[in-house]
């Protein structure tokens, strides 16, 4: 092993990406092992609340992100005919600066990922399959397959952030517990004039069968569409049933004009690791935990795993912290989504199918409190400082 302490982290989503990119930027020698050969390019997570846009900033690249981006300023809550039940706006304030952005996950990797490779002590190696990990009160090592065969890599910590089917979580063997929904959500890109019909930059569809989020993605016409599905049908059977879908939700005459970019049907999940700590090894982002995207909390609490790991990183590496503080990032990490974003995001799905549109208002207990609560209340309840956790100094 290298004598300068270094860090491997295995995933070239933006978690991974965004651990590697803060301590590169700290002059840490810092390995990136993705498995796939390029940035994994499916229409995902889109949304991400001003508390994890706050992480972008402190990594110096939010202004290229807004460049490429919106701001969902606007959020409404509908009906399947397209009525409005209720609006919200979050304009930044000098307490709160931070806007909601709305910006492709693929396209949030690749700017990570330029930003990464500019750094000197960074390196990522495409198509490198973690298959093994050993580590002493030393080091760590990863076993992994290569194009050019089984290689081993050594390094002061490894970062696991490789997705929900973690390979790192499941070599040190970390329990994964809570369940999968029974119904499955497609998530599609389609361009089409939803401005035109008065549409927010967010939407969420209240309706039993045809619950979705609408939300734009860029001023060339482009938006994600996800909606709720059947859990037992084949992509083909999803694939046949989008027109259908389609026009159950969009606005305008009839027939449809549009133009599907992207479609990507996935299971959702509620899941937590046990720990997100084994010895030099450390779990992040989906690795770590899942839940439904509807309200954009998946991303959003991975984004905000990788500023806290990264500083918990840099404090032990450049500063001389004791390690210890990475079981403080595995516990608060950990609290914040079993106690706030587990509940939070089961809510907000169960929001859109369990409830009356017509009666929400007086149902449901969260845009109850939001309806009758004035302009400071509804920045408080939006803002979601609560998931954030700053482990140096407290």
């Amino acid at each position: 092993m290298d004598s300068k302490p270094s860090v491997i982290v295995v995933g070239a989503g933006p978690v991974g990406l965004l651990v590697g990119l803060r301590l590169a930027k700290a002059g840490i020698h810092t390995t990136i092992l993705e498995r796939l050969p390029a940035i994994e390019n499916s229409p995902r997570a889109a949304i991400y609340q001003p508390v994890a846009v706050q992480e972008l900033d402190r990594a110096g690249i939010l202004e290229e992100c807004r460049a490429i981006g919106t701001a969902g300023d606007q959020l409404a809550f509908r009906k399947q005919t397209g009525e409005v039940i209720l609006e919200l706006s979050r304009v930044p304030t000098p307490e709160e600066p931070y806007e909601n952005l709305v910006l492709g996950q693929h396209e949030l990797a690749g700017i990570i990922l330029e930003n990464f490779e500019r750094c000197e002590t960074a390196e990522v190696l495409f198509e490198h399959c973690v298959v093994g990990i050993e580590q002493d009160d030393i080091g760590v090592t990863a076993i992994v397959e290569t194009p050019d065969g089984i290689k081993k890599l050594a390094a002061s910590y490894l970062v696991g952030a490789d997705g929900g089917r973690s390979a790192v979580r499941q070599i040190v063997n970390v329990p994964f517990e809570g369940f999968t929904w029974p119904q499955q959500i497609v998530a599609t890109n389609v361009v089409y004039p939803f401005d035109k019909y008065g549409y927010a930059p967010g939407n969420m569809v209240v309706h039993k069968d045809n619950y979705a989020v609408i939300a734009k993605l860029n001023e060339q016409g482009l938006w994600r569409v996800s909606y709720g599905e059947l859990g037992n049908l084949s992509e083909k059977e999803l694939r046949d049933r989008l027109p259908m879908k389609y026009d159950a939700l969009f606005p305008g005459p009839r027939p449809l004009q549009y133009d599907v970019k992207m479609f990507s049907p996935y299971r959702i999940h509620q899941k937590c690791a046990k720990t997100f700590r084994i010895g030099r090894v450390l779990l992040a982002g989906d690795a770590a935990h899942l839940c439904n995207p509807f309200g954009g909390l998946g991303l959003t609490g991975g984004l905000l795993d990788a500023g806290a790991l990264g500083d918990a990183l840099i404090a032990i590496i450049n500063d001389g912290v004791p390690d210890s503080i990475l079981d403080k990032y595995s516990e608060v990490r950990r609290d914040i989504f079993r106690q706030v974003i587990d509940p939070t995001s089961q809510a907000n799905i169960r929001r859109l199918y369990e409830n009356d549109p017509d009666s929400i208002l007086e149902t449901d207990p969260f845009l109850r409190v939001i309806h009758s609560a004035d302009e400071k209340e509804k920045e408080k309840l939006r803002g979601l400082q609560t998931l954030r956790v700053e482990l140096l100094g407290t």
